[in-house]
């Protein structure tokens, strides 16, 4: 990966985690905690896909590691919603 596609990601995932943040700690509604996990999963899997390089991994691998986030992610939202 080239350095400035790195910077790119690395930035977007910044944006989405502030934007989780502000809305998380501004409104609170179930539907924001929706939205808020909607944009954890999207940038989980991006981390999973590009920083841990795993877009070209086996194919069980990355649906383990995937299968992981989407463990994670349900589970926190059974408990807040």
């Amino acid at each position: 990966m080239k350095t400035h596609a790195l910077e790119i990601g690395l930035a977007g995932l910044v944006l989405l985690t502030l934007a989780a943040w502000l809305t998380g700690h501004n409104v609170n509604a179930s539907w924001v905690i929706g939205c808020v996990l909607a944009a954890t999963f999207i940038k989980g899997q991006w981390l999973i896909d590009e920083f841990m390089e795993l877009r070209h991994a086996p194919a069980w691998l990355r649906c383990v590691v995937s299968g992981w986030l989407v463990l994670i992610v349900g589970m926190t939202a059974l408990f807040n919603m």
